[in-house]
């Protein structure tokens, strides 16, 4: 949170730099966070608008993202979501609900290395009978199928108590950071069941592989999570205390 917004009665001026932006050459206007004297606020700026530019960047996960530089970017102070000074309370509370989706990609794109995984047991033979045949590996993706069966409901608990407009402050956080570290589990595992195959781009494996830690490391990282949850944790503990 380096973006600085020098803001006036009319206008914002927007000075500084945002990283791993992802799709921002497609995008039509960008929602930036920057710090004010007020605290921090969110503005809408318009992608076209002089004085920004985009230099791409190419993540673990072969995605394109971009660093977005802001020189000077002047938008009207109508562009500003919200009052002064609330814009990380609003960030806080979409991201609060966008990492549930986010641990529902972690959760699918788990499901799926395991059924690529489960399919290349039955088809790869090694000493005369399918890898999956061996009791070890085999116990291996059965833990991986109980695991990846937890983190599901976990998001699909998430996900409907924020339909039903219930908090989410602490089941958000614990289905990111679950499922978040489940995909990263089953797609090392599944790299050791494809051997030296599965790191050669002509697998898929590889790619999950790639994209499980970097989901993981975005979107709040798996320390913040914790911070979140054991703050409610300790919240709640308190308040139960005679």
């Amino acid at each position: 949170m380096q973006l600085r917004a020098e803001t006036s009665s009319a206008t914002a001026v927007l000075s500084g730099t945002k990283r791993h932006v992802r799709f921002a050459a497609g995008a039509d206007s960008f929602l930036v966070l920057a710090r004010t004297d007020q605290g921090v606020d969110l503005f809408v700026v318009p992608s076209d608008l002089t004085g920004i530019t985009l230099e791409q960047r190419f993540s673990i996960a072969s995605d394109s993202q971009y660093d977005v530089s802001f020189d000077a970017v002047e938008v009207p102070l109508s562009n500003r979501v919200g009052s002064a000074g609330s814009g990380w309370s609003t960030w806080s509370e979409v991201m609060c609900q966008a990492i549930v989706l986010i641990a529902a990609q972690a959760t699918g794109g788990a499901q799926k290395t395991l059924e690529i995984t489960v399919e290349y047991a039955k088809d790869r033979y090694q000493f005369d009978k399918p890898l999956g045949a061996f009791q070890s590996l085999s116990h291996y993706m059965a833990d991986a199928k109980t695991r990846i069966d937890g983190a599901r409901i976990l998001v699909l608990e998430a996900a409907w108590a924020a339909s039903m407009g219930r908090s989410i402050a602490t089941l958000a956080p614990m289905s990111k950071l679950f499922a978040c570290q489940e995909f990263r589990d089953v797609t090392a595992m599944a790299q050791q069941i494809w051997g030296g195959v599965g790191f050669t781009v002509e697998y898929d494996v590889q790619l999950y592989f790639r994209r499980a830690k970097q989901l993981q490391i975005s979107w709040w990282n798996d320390r913040y999570l914790e911070e979140l949850i054991a703050t409610q944790v300790l919240d709640n503990w308190e308040g139960a205390l005679p």
